[in-house]
């Protein structure tokens, strides 16, 4: 599916780019011969200016006999036709190459031979009379020459550049795409384990209740039965908390609750709530060093970040072990880390225990009574709050969270 969005975009991007690139050449040859007209004009304006004082007459006539005689060459680019003409369009004179005998009272481009020539007339005037016109020709062979030319260059670039195009949208589109497939992804494989996730407990309590007709005097049975539909029902009601929490993580409500917190107060009064949890599965809790810190936060979603941090060491740390929660600083941070002494994440799944319903091992997170979204929501928080997570972990020996949140003056009053 994606290859084919890729070769969509990658068609749509090189036929945009070939209109665009059309229409710029068309403009640029429109404006490349205008400029070399414009200065063929020029040449014949000032040639026209140089031979209208060296016409002579004799007996009433114009005459360029003089000034042919007295000049060996023209002094321009392009070598022009030079026509005497009377009143009546009869050519008197000519100088120069044979031209267009017929004489253009205004100034135009005709054909002659294939080829273009530009023709300017100007009346002839003596004593208020006029007596004729002169006319000059320039031909225009080498500006057609040079448009031709441009011509061909363009169109001999435009295969190696649509084919260029064509390569580089291709490698852009799929830079483009990427997000859209991994957001993709993401989504199938949240909808697969969602419905995996939620569809297990609603199966148990499924399979109990319709188990439980039958043993409808065997209260023991029909008792053992209810706790574990309880027990579905629990789960089932803890995993939709999670995904309503995480869907609304970066809704504006959230962010509207958020206040100047007292840090080192928030992760003291969690913990301490949690040292029974964890003496009954005798494992200690230790509270290290708690510094001073104050942040711009959400007084629940941190607390919830916290508490998903100590049940996941609470989970995966057996028997006789530690967990130990510090906070200090690092610059303009606060840090804080939750370090267990647990079995430990392979180094290989370190990458993805963030992602919503990931398990390291499937059998044995789902038998520690995991979701697999806790961390996901650490996340959300920590991505909340503006701050950065980071995780080591040895198999083993234990597994260390440290959070960084950007540290805030008591007096500091955060942004609107």
């Amino acid at each position: 599916m994606f290859r084919s969005l890729r070769w969509r975009l990658t068609f749509w991007f090189v036929l945009l780019t070939a209109a665009v690139y059309a229409l710029s050449a068309m403009y640029s040859l429109y404006m490349f011969r205008e400029g070399l007209t414009n200065l063929i004009e020029d040449e014949l304006e000032a040639l026209m200016s140089e031979i209208e004082p060296a016409i002579t007459w004799t007996d009433g006539h114009p005459t360029l006999h003089e000034w042919a005689q007295s000049s060996l060459s023209v002094p321009f680019k392009y070598l022009p036709t030079i026509q005497l003409f009377d009143n009546d369009g009869k050519m008197i004179e000519r100088y120069g190459p044979h031209g267009i005998l017929k004489l253009y009272k205004t100034e135009q481009e005709v054909r002659m031979s294939g080829h273009a020539v530009l023709v300017s007339a100007m009346p002839l005037l003596r004593r208020n009379k006029q007596y004729g016109y002169v006319q000059i020709q320039l031909n225009l062979r080498n500006r057609d020459r040079a448009v031709n030319t441009f011509i061909n260059t363009i169109t001999g670039v435009s295969p190696y550049l649509l084919i260029s195009l064509a390569i580089a949208g291709y490698v852009f589109s799929a830079m483009a795409a990427r997000p859209i497939e991994q957001g993709y992804d993401v989504l199938r494989r949240f909808m697969n384990d969602a419905g995996h996730e939620l569809g297990t407990p609603i199966s148990i309590i499924q399979a109990n209740a319709e188990s439980m007709e039958p043993d409808v005097h065997d209260m023991e049975s029909v008792n053992s039965k209810l706790s574990i539909i309880v027990r579905s029902t629990e789960r089932l009601t803890n995993l939709v908390q999670d995904l309503s929490l995480l869907s609304k993580m970066e809704s504006p409500q959230v962010t509207q609750r958020k206040a100047i917190l007292e840090l080192d107060k928030l992760v003291k009064s969690v913990t301490e709530d949690c040292v029974t949890l964890f003496g009954s599965k005798n494992i200690q809790l230790e509270i290290g060093n708690l510094a001073p810190a104050t942040v711009y936060g959400d007084n629940e979603s941190l607390k919830r970040m916290l508490m998903n941090l100590l049940q996941n060491a609470l989970r995966y740390t057996e028997a006789g072990g530690k967990t130990t929660v510090s906070l200090d600083h690092l610059g303009r941070q606060a840090r804080l880390v939750v370090a267990d002494t647990g079995i430990g994440i392979p180094e290989q799944s370190l990458p993805k225990i963030f992602d919503r319903f990931y398990r390291v091992e499937e059998s044995r997170s789902r038998a520690a009574g995991g979701s697999g979204l806790g961390l996901s929501i650490v996340k959300a928080v920590v991505d909340l709050h503006r701050g950065k997570i980071e995780v080591s972990s040895k198999l083993g020996v234990g597994t260390t969270f440290t959070i960084l949140l950007p540290s805030r003056s008591p007096a500091h009053q955060p942004q609107a």
